[in-house]
């Protein structure tokens, strides 16, 4: 069995911490099925971001360079459901990451 905290579930992501209480995932391509991966991705993040997941929401995008995104609902790390954002949800969530990376934290 594959080492969750020294391996990622995927190679091709980066996380946005925009911040105290969001994490942006990004999405490179690498993720088949969002809803067959939250739960690994939920668990690495949780060893490797300081302060765990106990108070961030996460969001992963649905599209690499879309708009889509999906929600990551989590209790302390573990998966409670996947939910889809909707279209004004994830504008607002792709202004962030472009303000992120404009700002050079991304």
């Amino acid at each position: 069995m594959v080492d969750q905290i020294t391996m990622p579930p995927r190679a091709a992501y980066s996380v946005i911490l925009t911040n105290d209480f969001m994490v942006i995932l990004r999405d490179h391509g690498e993720i088949v099925s969002v809803r067959e991966d939250a739960d690994a991705v939920l668990e690495h993040l949780s060893c490797t971001i300081p302060g765990g997941l106990k108070r961030q929401r996460v969001y992963v995008e649905e599209v690499p360079g879309g708009d889509g995104f999906y929600e990551l609902k989590h209790q302390y790390g573990n998966l409670d459901v996947v939910d889809q954002c909707s279209s004004h949800q994830g504008g607002h969530l792709m202004q962030l990451v472009s303000s992120e990376v404009e700002d050079g934290h991304g």
